[in-house]
């Protein structure tokens, strides 16, 4: 064996040739160890296994209360995003039955349906307040310069 093929040998080829594998384990050894090889040189294996250690991680911190809490607030996220959906889905339905557009007229008139006010209450005060938190953001960036 030449020196340059004995760089070239691993220490995983050299634990191989210690323990006697059967000809498919080799062979499926060997075609592990060429998939690996991109992701060794280009150091992406460590991002990997850093990876699995931040999974191994949660799953060791995870207990009950934890896992609780988050399926309720995945519930009320799917909720919330079942509701908006649906909303949007009828009112789609009823603006393409619409022959024509609302005349302004038209639309004062839809406004004074109680539910269509509550609605856009329920819009200009979320609007209210992702503009208080908008301004409150830009406040803290002119501050920082």
């Amino acid at each position: 064996m030449t020196t340059e093929e004995l760089a070239a040998r691993t220490t995983l080829e050299t634990l191989v040739d210690s323990d006697p594998l059967s000809a498919a384990a080799s062979a499926g050894l060997d075609e592990l160890i060429n998939k690996l090889e991109p992701l060794l040189a280009g150091g992406r294996l460590n991002r990997v296994v850093e990876l699995m250690s931040i999974l191994a991680d949660v799953v060791d911190i995870a207990d009950t209360h934890m896992i609780d809490h988050a399926m309720i607030a995945f519930d009320e996220a799917m909720d919330g995003y079942w509701s908006v959906s649906n909303a949007a889905r009828v009112a789609g339905n009823q603006v393409s039955r619409m022959q024509e557009p609302p005349s302004s007229l038209g639309l004062l008139r839809m406004a004074g349906k109680p539910e269509v006010r509550r609605g856009l209450a329920f819009i200009l005060a979320t609007a209210s307040v992702l503009g208080r938190g908008r301004l409150a953001y830009d406040n803290s960036d002119s501050a920082e310069a």
